[in-house]
């Protein structure tokens, strides 16, 4: 699939959740809607086990030395809902280039990576109480591109390519622990199935109510996410942990 087609899928999800919006807006009209924005930072250290060929290549990757690699990085979680429903969009975009060095050959790497979470939330008592659990879409595209040099003379050995989509169901929960009426732990946990070969996510916030009306929130905490992906030849295992900072907009 090109990347104007998975752009295209990308966009046919966060629109059908829209609708998902529009359908709760609409079948619970006397409810008041509640709103909230979230974008967030994620300095997670990865480590990322490349196989090509049955020809290991991988390692750790600081989030220092992250920083050195990204060319664009997006984050943001937005939902809407109002009485026990609410529906969610958690997109993630990063583009990353980079050249690693191994014992007899170094690898050029260009990485694009968008990840959109799409999921439907019932709340068993209600909106902004503890409890939550959800369902949907997790869409994983990526467009990874390898060259394969020699240290010496910098020949061009071969390159290699995986463009590929996939679709998973996601299945989750969240809960809320209330320590005061300004301070709480934010915690979810989620995983997810289908074209890949499984993903698996737990997150934990404290999070901090500012503003007059106390309606947002300071949120860090710490993240943690494996993934597994295959592309014929290609087989990639992610593993993503560090902190997490954001604000959350609430209205």
């Amino acid at each position: 699939m090109t990347l104007r087609q998975r752009q295209t899928a990308a966009a046919a999800a966060l629109a059908a959740v829209l609708l998902v919006f529009g359908g709760i807006d609409s079948a619970q009209a006397d409810s008041a809607m509640q709103w909230s924005i979230t974008p967030y930072l994620w300095a997670s250290t990865t480590t990322v086990d490349l196989s090509v060929r049955d020809t290991s290549i991988g390692g750790e990757v600081s989030f220092r030395d992250l920083l050195d690699t990204i060319d664009a990085a997006f984050m943001v979680h937005a939902e809407g809902g109002s009485g026990q429903w609410s529906a969610f969009v958690d997109l993630t975009y990063i583009d990353t280039s980079d050249t690693n060095q191994r014992t007899f050959l170094s690898v050029d790497t260009r990485s694009k990576q968008t990840i959109l979470d799409a999921a439907v939330s019932w709340w068993p008592t209600g909106i902004g109480t503890p409890l939550s659990v959800f369902g949907g879409l997790r869409y994983s595209g990526f467009d990874d591109r390898y060259e394969f040099r020699s240290l010496g003379d910098n020949t061009l050995l071969g390159s290699t390519r995986s463009e590929k989509d996939y679709y998973d169901a996601l299945l989750g929960l969240r809960y809320v622990f209330d320590f005061s009426d300004r301070w709480a732990l934010h915690t979810r946990g989620d995983v997810s199935f289908g074209d890949s070969e499984g993903t698996l996510l737990l997150r934990a916030l404290i999070g901090y109510t500012v503003g007059q009306r106390r309606q947002n929130r300071i949120l860090f905490g710490y993240q943690y996410k494996q993934a597994e992906f295959e592309d014929g030849e290609v087989t990639t295992d992610f593993e993503f942990h560090g902190p997490m900072a954001g604000f959350n907009f609430r209205f």
